[in-house]
């Protein structure tokens, strides 16, 4: 058991440093925080004076209700997270008649569990026509130029967890981190 916690912990560590900001920390990090309080529950009924199954009956409603709190400071981490992307797009003419398309920059979600909206873009500069994917997980801007010049702009894209992803992460990261807790 000592051996299994120094290698949780040294996999926490190591995780744990190498964590983009917009990442949340693994389940197991969790672990530390919850295992106390349920070797209080689990102390505080088995010393009382009570028959096995309304232990059981106590044990499982102090499960529940520290699952409840887990699901939610979890659900709260990934609605925490997010991080704002860019790409500079431009087009340059040295001809004085017509229009020149020089398509779209793209920037992606650094996660497939990330997406963006449009309503989450923005562009400093000149903007030509913005783009969002239809799953969200990349943005791009147009740029064109008429006649002789330079256009340039940015596009920058905040991307979130998708709220899908959420509930089933947050869902299997319940069932494993109190699969490891009540061992």
């Amino acid at each position: 058991m000592k051996k299994l916690s120094l290698i949780v912990f040294l996999a926490v560590f190591i995780m744990g440093s190498a964590q983009k900001s917009y990442e949340v920390k693994p389940y197991t990090a969790y672990l530390s925080e919850y295992k106390p309080y349920y070797m209080l529950i689990y102390s505080d009924i088995q010393a009382m004076n009570i028959p096995t199954s309304e232990k059981l009956k106590l044990l499982d409603e102090g499960i529940l209700t520290l699952k409840t709190k887990f699901k939610k400071d979890r659900k709260s981490e990934f609605e925490s997270k997010s991080v704002e992307l860019g790409v500079t797009n431009w087009c340059s003419s040295k001809s004085h008649g017509g229009k020149k398309n020089c398509g779209y920059s793209y920037v992606s979600a650094p996660l497939p569990s990330l997406y963006t909206t449009n309503s989450w873009i923005r562009v400093v500069g000149t903007n030509k026509g913005t783009t969002v994917t239809p799953d969200g997980s990349s943005a791009g801007l147009k740029m064109t130029v008429a006649g002789k010049g330079k256009n340039i702009g940015t596009l920058y894209a905040v991307f979130k967890y998708r709220p899908d992803y959420t509930e089933k992460t947050v869902d299997d990261d319940t069932d494993k981190l109190f699969s490891l807790i009540t061992q």
